[in-house]
């Protein structure tokens, strides 16, 4: 089997995501299926569609380098560097020396999620050595009480995740009212980060903040689609 058909049959399967058919039911399974690459060889456990966005989030500012980028979301070079070739099959992104871009193609795309990482950072929410928040403005109405946001996480490595919306004022967690489980209060984190009635959060935590900070756009893909 040549590859552009391994690619295709990947693709266009009924399967859930995984690491070997990653972009299985995300924003870029149309994209990676017009590009003539196997996309189930030489990324296993090294990188998923999360951190594509979450690269394609980092760009979306200007140009940064490779290395930043594999510093920030600790999936190493090698593996950015493969990230890259797919985003440039997309047409969503470029590189010069100064670094890695976002073409108005990936930009457009970025912006059209909502995401923001607020300045303000939690801590000592979730009791973890690193905890992490990512907004999406204007995308609360996708969230009800699904765990396949927090699954989204999970799989990402995260410990905990709290996916949460604000209406009316109010900060709510639908997957954690769902099975009636506890979380602690988030009005407070919701007005220091700035959340909107309308906005969707991410709150993750794990051993480290890249861990913590990839998980929460592993949760948030699941929400974006």
């Amino acid at each position: 089997m040549n590859t552009e058909s391994q690619t295709t049959d990947c693709l266009n399967t009924h399967l859930e995501p995984s690491y070997f058919c990653p972009f299985i039911g995300s924003m870029f399974q149309g994209p990676m299926g017009n590009l003539s690459i196997d996309v189930r060889r030489g990324m296993v456990r090294r990188f998923t569609d999360a951190h594509i966005l979450y690269i394609m989030y980092l760009c979306s500012d200007g140009k940064v380098s490779r290395q930043a980028l594999a510093d920030i979301t600790g999936i190493g070079e090698g593996a950015v560097r493969t990230i890259l070739k797919y985003l440039r099959g997309m047409g969503f992104a470029d590189a010069q020396k100064r670094g890695i871009y976002l073409t108005p193609k990936g930009k457009e795309l970025v912006d059209g999620t909502g995401i923001e990482i607020p300045e303000e950072q939690p801590s000592g929410l979730l009791d973890c050595k690193a905890e992490f928040v990512l907004l999406a403005h204007g995308k609360g109405y996708l969230m009800d009480s699904d765990i396949k946001y927090r699954d989204g996480a999970i799989m990402m490595g995260a410990s905990v995740c709290m996916p949460f919306r604000m209406d009316g004022g109010k900060v709510t967690v639908p997957y954690y009212d769902a099975v009636q489980l506890e979380y602690p209060d988030l009005s407070e984190l919701a007005e220091r980060i700035g959340m909107k009635d309308g906005d969707a959060g991410m709150l993750c935590g794990a051993a480290s903040i890249q861990v913590a900070s990839s998980a929460a756009f592993g949760g948030m893909l699941k929400l974006l689609g």
